[in-house]
């Protein structure tokens, strides 16, 4: 009951309503950017491999500031980190759409280090101020974060028509980053007029060491699942748009298609944040996640008429996996310290591993001149993430290390 009424508190909900809008931003500043790949390639005329950069380099920078982040709360309060995330994610936002090389790169190393504070600390805050909900609240935020992504890849195509249609004096992909700034507007708003203030006082941990997590065997697994959950996601993301148009899809179906992806990736949240207590052990959980993404990738090799379908179900399996993931770091961790500490190792490997994936893909493409290579390299790396998941996850609900 006393949960219960923490989660009524007014404070509370803004603090929840901040969560969640900066939850938004953390996945549609990636994800609007591969549709216009195309376009924004043949302007500038880059090769795969640079294509492919401008989605690495986001990732680089998750890998790079993670540890950044957690080191960070030693001396700011979390919240206003997250807040100097958010405005690091506006800036590169405007500067990547400034239209050239030099200030897409910028612009995605500005917006990659804004996630990566948002990624790493948004778990440890619901450790702290929501510990009884850690799984429920993390299935919201990541659907949020669907939601987010969704509306940036859906988009992107139609505004950068609406602007080529209308003659604007800068090119159509330009004006469609642009327009896509708008989705910061709502966290940055709930910062300045709202009151966000810190409820529980994070408990004495000057005894504790991060050297501890490291060697944890349920740290190094939880690490590798979350990891090659990002190296496979991000591969996707990148070249999904380009794969389906190699299938005879127009750039602006394959957009939508990946618009499917993410929608389809906010519907695990729906499931899981009420009903996580009915469905079983972890294990199982993940195992049917991870399935369902290697099936989808089997669909997208040797059925690509549906790839609308294989689309919305490996949203939903990459998603499924992405949740339970980040709620390991809570379970599996004693204090909000503990949990940014273990959430920026698991990022400093994956997103270090996940930055590689889009440009040896692309690579890979240049060298074949057939995206039927990449897809069985991607069959690989899910069967690699589905064992990593049965050993990551626990047993039962309850189970802790």
């Amino acid at each position: 009951m006393k949960t219960i009424k923490q989660l009524m508190r007014h404070d509370a909900w803004f603090l929840l309503l901040f969560i969640f809008l900066i939850a938004l931003c953390l996945r549609g500043p990636v994800t609007g950017l591969p549709p216009l790949l195309d376009r924004i390639s043949q302007q500038l005329q880059l090769n795969s491999s640079q294509s492919g950069l401008l989605v690495s380099i986001p990732l680089l920078a998750f890998a790079v500031f993670a540890p950044v982040a957690s080191w960070l709360t030693r001396f700011f309060r979390i919240e206003k980190i997250l807040a100097t995330g958010v405005g690091l994610i506006a800036l590169g936002m405007l500067i990547r759409a400034m239209g050239s090389i030099s200030s897409l790169y910028l612009g995605a190393l500005l917006i990659g280090a804004g996630i990566a504070i948002g990624n790493v600390l948004l778990p440890s805050l619901l450790k702290r101020e929501f510990p009884q909900f850690v799984v429920q609240l993390t299935a919201i935020y990541v659907l949020m974060m669907g939601v987010g992504g969704f509306v940036m890849s859906s988009f992107a195509v139609p505004l950068s028509d609406v602007a080529n249609q209308a003659q604007l004096p800068f090119s159509g992909w330009s004006f469609a980053l642009a327009c896509q700034t708008v989705i910061i507007l709502p966290a940055i708003l709930v910062w300045f007029c709202c009151r966000i203030t810190q409820h529980h006082q994070p408990k004495n941990t000057r005894g504790e060491t991060n050297g501890s997590l490291w060697r944890r065997l349920s740290s190094w697994q939880v690490a590798g699942f979350l990891a090659v959950n990002s190296l496979f996601n991000y591969i996707v993301v990148a070249w999904i748009p380009a794969i389906l148009v190699s299938h005879g899809y127009t750039d602006t179906t394959a957009g939508l298609y990946q618009g499917y992806l993410q929608l389809a990736g906010a519907l695990p949240s729906l499931i899981l944040a009420p009903f996580i207590q009915y469905l079983g052990s972890h294990r199982r959980l993940c195992l049917f996640a991870t399935s369902l993404t290697v099936i989808s990738i089997l669909g997208w090799l040797y059925v690509p008429t549906l790839s609308g379908f294989w689309s919305l179900s490996y949203g939903f399996g990459i998603s499924m996996g992405f949740i339970l993931g980040l709620s390991f770091i809570g379970m599996r961790t004693d204090t909000p310290k503990q949990a940014a500490s273990l959430s920026g190792m698991s990022q400093l490997f994956g997103y270090t591993l996940a930055a590689l994936g889009p440009v040896l893909i692309g690579a890979l493409y240049d060298w074949q001149q057939s995206w039927h290579p990449p897809l069985y390299v991607l069959l690989m790396i899910g069967l690699i993430w589905m064992t990593l998941g049965w050993f990551a996850s626990p047993k039962t609900l309850s189970s802790k290390a």
